[in-house]
């Protein structure tokens, strides 16, 4: 049995919510993008580069997930926490954090990258999320 010495051909993905770049806040899902069929995340991180801000108290919540699985990568919380959804440093995804990025593998044709807006329209933010990973195939 021979070890395989090639280098694996280790992919990274970026998607952006930009709410000044004409990306909508309205209240409901919005797709950033689409992962390739049978990629394997092995690493996830966001990172807030504009605070993010509703229309009136900041009750408005925000989630990171994919298709059939809409908080897999950051459960819905309220952009008031001054945590989760202010500028700061990249910071890994809930996914990455209880380690469970490593068992994903996209369905056949892909899966979308979807954010999640509820209870009240988003008017300021601006967030990218970096996913890498491989292509089993």
């Amino acid at each position: 049995m021979g070890i395989n010495n090639q280098f694996m051909n280790e992919v990274l993905y970026k998607f952006t919510y930009d709410i000044s770049g004409g990306d909508s806040g309205a209240i409901g899902a919005h797709v950033l993008g689409t992962l390739p069929e049978n990629f394997v995340i092995t690493q996830s991180w966001i990172h807030v580069l504009t605070t993010f801000t509703d229309n009136d108290d900041d009750s408005a919540t925000m989630s990171l997930g994919y298709t059939g699985a809409l908080t897999a990568f950051e459960a819905a919380t309220a952009i008031s926490t001054s945590t989760t959804w202010d500028a700061g440093a990249p910071r890994v995804s809930d996914a990455a954090a209880d380690a469970a990025v490593g068992n994903f593998v996209t369905a056949a044709g892909g899966d979308d990258i979807i954010v999640t807006v509820a209870d009240d329209v988003i008017d300021e933010g601006k967030f990218i999320f970096m996913v890498r990973g491989y292509i089993a195939d």
